[in-house]
């Protein structure tokens, strides 16, 4: 689509730029930095050891910000994530938020490590300076639904009902591990094995929250298939709890399909492929009964 297109190539200017002024090797910089995806905010890579990623607007600057010196803190606190580059970050360049990181060369690894480190990550404590906010399971829902293309207006109002009874029906439940800092997204595809062990990584959605809110996502992609059995099991044993046996697991994890619908619903007329996946989510929201036969997207 022509705006994805446009924002991809202002994007890509406003990395040259930011990896001028911190100083990134201009052998790094011959020609536009390499698009690897683009979603809420567009992700590239400089030479092999970069990866820039810009937010859509300048009002995302806390974020990034918060992003940049939540990544820095753990790091200090010997957790494996990715690392952003030295230097003041975020760059505003052209008129977008930009961040430099390095890039993670790995494989992608199996869920009993994602639960090694969401278990050493939701015993730490952050500085208060770092301002972690709370939870906000249904932030950026609204305004995918009101601005995703392609939705007929059925889709769009089968969306906007399901998001309205969830966030009603939310503080229904009860967490029952507390209070922690977490993730926010913490999925398998967020991990990578290298050499030097396991490496997390997008850390934009950390918060304060229930660690039940890190935990349902490896249960969920349990049920669509998408992890065995036996992985499952292992990453309960190595976190030490299993979400499923919580009253609260069948509302978290319809919120979580709700924003695993309402995401790729953003690139809508991109391709067949996605409009298919998007049109089969939104129908089978309608009864959390129905079988999924979703695809890895």
């Amino acid at each position: 689509m022509a705006h994805t297109e446009d924002f991809a190539q202002h994007a890509a200017r406003a990395v040259s730029v930011a990896a001028r002024a911190l100083g990134v090797p201009t052998s790094r910089l011959d020609g536009l930095p390499e698009l690897v995806r683009m979603g809420e905010r567009a992700v590239f890579r400089l030479g092999s050891d970069v990866i820039a990623r810009v937010e859509r607007s300048a009002d995302r600057w806390e974020e990034a910000d918060r992003e940049v010196r939540a990544a820095r803190w753990l790091a200090e606190k010997s957790l494996p994530v990715t690392r952003p580059l030295p230097g003041k970050q975020p760059v505003l360049a052209e008129d977008l938020v930009v961040t430099l990181w390095e890039a993670v060369q790995g494989e992608w690894t199996v869920p009993r490590e994602l639960g090694r480190l969401l278990r050493a990550l939701h015993h730490l404590t952050p500085p208060p300076s770092l301002g972690l906010p709370a939870l906000g399971p249904f932030h950026r829902v609204a305004e995918r639904i009101d601005t995703a293309p392609g939705l007929d207006t059925a889709q769009r109002d089968l969306l906007r009902t399901h998001h309205q009874d969830l966030a009603a029906r939310w503080p229904t439940v009860t967490p029952v591990l507390g209070t922690h800092v977490i993730h926010g997204d913490a999925n398998i595809g967020n991990v990578l094995a290298t050499p030097q062990g396991v490496v997390l990584f997008d850390l934009d959605g950390i918060c304060w929250g229930p660690p039940e809110w890190d935990l349902v996502l490896t249960a969920l992609y349990r049920d669509l298939g998408w992890h065995s059995d036996t992985e499952y099991a292992d990453f309960c044993d190595v976190y030490g709890f299993d979400v499923t046996s919580w009253d609260g697991y069948p509302l978290y994890k319809q919120v979580r399909e709700l924003r695993m619908t309402t995401w790729p619903a953003q690139k809508g007329g991109e391709s067949p492929e996605i409009d298919a996946e998007i049109a089969r989510r939104i129908a089978d929201l309608a009864d959390p009964r129905r079988p999924r036969s979703w695809n890895p997207y």
